[in-house]
């Protein structure tokens, strides 16, 4: 059965306050967060998984464009960061309703700041995808006490309604909305947000626990 049409968009536009400087280019393992995040996607497009990815960016950095580039993916400007995730989402969505990117079933919403990101987890999000359902996400064993979260694919017929959030506004209040049909699949492991430095420092036992 041939996958479903999904091209992901790479949220990494966040003005970083709790990190204090610029998290997605600070260094793990050798590279920058964001990096990692990219290598994933990627690969996934490679398998044939994903069509491709957008890499959603602030104006004052030149550095996520120019890895995005290099990894073969479309950098997008978001001109106007400090609106909040919901606006780099607007940014994403809106790049993926241009003609290039068409026939596309769903977008998958990607954390730049997830570099424990697995591309099992990716792979077997998009085969759970089904047309009946407006979002998938995924339920972490490894923190079965964590709601529901990221990568999320959300079906285009709902891309409209996620491009009216607003704010930090994300998935949890898109799930809460009436008709809105969710799908939920369980996956092994963890997959952390890095919002300070000593989150970059517990990564490396998380990452240790992932790969059993």
């Amino acid at each position: 059965m041939p996958l479903p049409p999904v091209a992901a968009i790479i949220l990494a536009a966040g003005l970083c306050r709790r990190f204090g400087s610029a998290k997605l280019l600070a260094l793990w393992r050798g590279r920058p967060i964001v990096a990692h995040v990219m290598d994933r996607v990627a690969a996934a497009r490679d398998d044939g998984i994903l069509t491709g990815a957008v890499v959603v960016h602030r104006p004052d950095d030149l550095e996520t464009p120019r890895l995005a580039r290099e990894w073969g993916l479309e950098p997008q400007l978001n001109p106007r960061p400090a609106n909040g995730m919901a606006s780099s989402l607007r940014v994403g969505l809106t790049a993926l309703i241009a003609e290039r990117w068409q026939p596309l079933e769903g977008a998958m919403v990607v954390l730049g700041d997830q570099p424990l990101l697995r591309g099992e987890v990716v792979e077997a999000l998009v085969k759970a995808f089904r047309p009946s359902m407006d979002l998938v996400r995924p339920q972490y064993a490894g923190d079965p006490s964590a709601t529901p979260g990221h990568p999320t694919i959300v079906h285009r017929r709902v891309w409209d309604r996620a491009r009216s959030l607003t704010g930090d506004q994300g998935f949890r209040v898109l799930a809460t909305w009436g008709n809105v049909r969710l799908g939920t699949i369980t996956v092994p492991g963890v997959n952390p947000d890095v919002d300070t430095p000593q989150d970059l420092q517990m990564l490396e036992g998380q990452a240790e626990e992932n790969s059993r």
